[in-house]
């Protein structure tokens, strides 16, 4: 294809970030939005032309993150919130976030398979899109909070899980008016428990978060568990309450974070005082 030609995934890309400007107030979209699409497409031209599909997805990664950020700040006057107070919120986000996934986890021991729910199963699962996106605020507030923590490398691996579980959050919720946005929500959990698995790594090794050094790994493995398919080979009774206790597991690992960031929170006031 002619480099000047510009492919179908350039112009699909500049499409959905002109759609994500929405995120943006309307005066700052006003000034700044015609020359930030118009950067992003050409750069992304530019990622394509070079690496193909693979410059492209990490060009999107790095402007989900950056678009992540500056929304925030953008956004905190008119929110009452500022950064600040973002970041002090994280350990409150990740409690109702495991709060909301343990009894979501409750959906996995409805009889039978799980291609559909039905009655409180249902209810249940209705809580994954909730919990994914309050994980994601948790984590983008963790990764701004204990940036020192692993340096560079933690707080945008932090970053990247957050930006990822928010959208896995808006995939789900679209997925029952939209069936396409399974894709997106399985794209982007993919990218979710790959960078909260490095994460974990590096706090098994050097612990950042005031929290068990093996908890960030426990709320990935979750993921890992289910993507190679543990429990199939399981009768399905027992493939369902693995998958129960599996969800269990991840709900408590991030509320235990969350409690964790928390009474640090509090007691960093406490002695303030």
């Amino acid at each position: 294809m002619n480099r000047m030609t510009p492919s179908p995934w350039v112009t699909r890309s500049a499409s959905v970030y002109r759609a994500l400007l929405i995120l943006y107030p309307a005066d700052y979209r006003r000034e700044y939005g015609t020359l930030m699409v118009q950067v992003f497409r050409d750069v992304a031209r530019d990622k394509y032309g070079r690496r193909g599909l693979i410059g492209m997805a990490l060009w999107w990664c790095s402007t989900l993150l950056d678009l992540t950020l500056t929304v925030i700040e953008q956004r905190k006057g008119r929110f009452g919130m500022s950064k600040s107070t973002f970041k002090q919120l994280s350990g409150m986000l990740l409690m109702v976030g495991g709060v909301f996934w343990m009894l979501a986890s409750f959906s996995q021991l409805q009889p039978g398979d799980h291609y559909s729910y039905y009655g409180v199963f249902q209810v249940s699962l209705w809580l994954i899109a909730p919990a994914f996106i309050l994980f994601g605020l948790g984590c983008i507030g963790l990764g701004m909070r204990y940036e020192a923590g692993h340096g560079t490398a933690g707080k945008w691996l932090l970053v990247v899980a957050g930006v990822a579980a928010v959208l896995m959050g808006a995939g789900v919720a679209l997925s029952t008016v939209y069936g396409d946005w399974w894709n997106i929500w399985f794209a982007t959990s993919l990218v979710h428990v790959i960078a909260l698995t490095l994460y974990g790594v590096l706090h098994v090794v050097k612990p950042a978060l005031p929290a068990f050094r093996g908890l960030p790994l426990m709320a990935a493995s979750g993921w890992l568990f289910m993507f190679l398919g543990i429990a199939k080979p399981f009768p399905q009774s027992t493939e369902n309450l693995l998958s129960f206790v599996i969800f269990l597991g991840m709900g408590l690992g991030w509320l235990a974070i969350g409690m964790a960031v928390n009474r640090q929170g509090r007691e960093a006031v406490l002695a303030a005082a």
